[in-house]
């Protein structure tokens, strides 16, 4: 066998390699890690955000051997053919979540329409759409960035240090005056994920998202919070720090974030230019149930003491949320203490004078199912909370870390505008 032939076996290896790399792509698109669980709950976590990817190398790889096979067209058409429908194949099922785009943009306008009434897009001043994204989803975009704005970033903050740990938080924050900017220095406390057990501040708690929230005028705080060390999951984040581990329970992860919120209050917000007038939570997965918690519970009797009552909290940002904790994360469970485990369900701690909610989903989320979600929002509503769901037909779990995806571009230009609106409801 020649060199020539040689090179050609191998490349055309290669491209059948890339083929099935598409086939496994497009199955957890449209299953997520939800059928095989394993490794695939990790694996979903970056397929959509990918799979623009994925199409252009199957398209590329398919081309290439159809080249490579040129010869065996007249000998071999069938099988010359089958490459082709293969191959497009393929790469069709992988652009569903580039496909699906339109209808996340039209049934999130239906969302809103529902929450702010059919004018909210006339509710917002032109000389702020400036600062926002022009439209949910540019094709080009795809494969530049989002442009930052100039901010600052200041790392490693001590919040506490008790119990055998120390907390630190993250800030980022405009190099503009805030009161020129959409944000006006509203605070978002934002809470990473990490199945209550792992995970930490910075890169698992999607950086990009902080620093173009920073460039609108918000100020984001980043934090810890104490981790359970007593509990492992299979999707457990690698580099989870060693100093914030301890035997903890969901409820002491809900009171470091209260003692947070003290702090943000008689120091913090002044140090940073923060308006504790205007405060959000936000958090992904784990963080999104804690986020809801302290978002949904601070008017609640049973949280009463923990969260400072020097702050307005103006919003609830939950990405893919859990809708209540799990029985055994907390020091009693449900059968023995009801009132303790309602007062760690979103659900139970709704009520009218809660504020709205925005929620981001993946319908191929295997670690939180999309039944769950849909159900959180409508119970949610019933209670007379104002709510929109962001749904993301294709995405998995944790697929918002590319803000230049499809998926990140709609879910930004969404939670851009759901900030300004809540700024102004009284």
């Amino acid at each position: 066998m020649n060199k020539h032939r040689i090179i050609k076996v191998i490349l055309a290896f290669l491209c059948f390699v890339v083929l099935v790399v598409g086939v496994v792509w497009a199955f957890m698109l449209f299953f997520g890690g939800r059928v095989l669980k394993g490794i695939t709950i990790v694996i979903e976590q970056y397929v959509a955000q990918s799979s623009v990817l994925i199409v252009g190398l199957c398209i590329a790889v398919t081309i290439l051997l159809l080249k490579l096979l040129a010869s065996r067209k007249i000998n071999h058409p069938k099988q010359y053919y089958a490459i082709i429908i293969i191959g497009l194949t393929i790469s069709g099922l992988n652009a569903a979540s580039l496909l699906a785009t339109p209808y996340t943009i039209i049934n999130t306008n239906q969302e809103f329409d529902t929450a702010f009434d059919l004018d909210w897009e006339n509710s917002i001043p032109s000389n702020i759409y400036k600062y926002f994204l022009p439209s949910p989803y540019f094709f080009s975009s795809h494969f530049l960035s989002i442009p930052e704005r100039e901010i600052i970033v200041e790392k490693d903050v001590l919040f506490y240090t008790g119990e055998n740990i120390t907390l630190y938080f993250d800030v980022y924050r405009s190099k503009m005056d805030a009161s020129q900017l959409p944000g006006n220095g509203s605070i978002i406390i934002n809470l990473h994920p990490g199945a209550w057990m792992s995970g930490g501040k910075g890169t698992w708690n999607m950086i990009s998202t902080s620093k173009y929230l920073a460039g609108q005028g918000y100020v984001v705080f980043d934090i810890e919070y104490g981790l359970i060390d007593w509990f492992e999951y299979a999707a457990e984040a690698p580099d989870t720090p060693e100093y914030v581990m301890g035997n903890f329970t969901i409820e002491d992860q809900i009171r470091h974030i209260g003692i947070f919120t003290n702090r943000c209050a008689s120091e913090f917000a002044a140090t940073y230019g923060g308006n504790l007038d205007c405060v959000y939570f936000m958090g992904r997965s784990a963080g999104a149930h804690l986020g809801g918690v302290a978002g949904l519970g601070y008017n609640n009797d049973f949280h009463n003491t923990t969260f400072s009552p020097n702050i307005t909290v103006k919003g609830v940002i939950p990405l893919y949320p859990p809708s209540a904790a799990p029985e055994f994360l907390l020091k009693e469970n449900k059968t023995t203490n009801p009132d303790l485990y309602n007062a760690y369900d979103l659900v139970h701690l709704a009520d009218p004078q809660d504020p709205p909610v925005l929620i981001f989903q993946g319908t191929s989320d295997g670690q939180v199912w999309i039944e769950r979600v849909i159900a959180l929002e409508a119970n949610l509503e019933s209670k007379g909370v104002k709510c929109c769901l962001v749904k993301f037909p294709f995405a998995g779990h944790a697929n918002d870390f590319v803000l230049s995806s499809n998926i990140g571009q709609v879910w930004s230009y969404y939670l851009e505008r759901f900030l300004y609106l809540t700024q102004h409801i009284s």
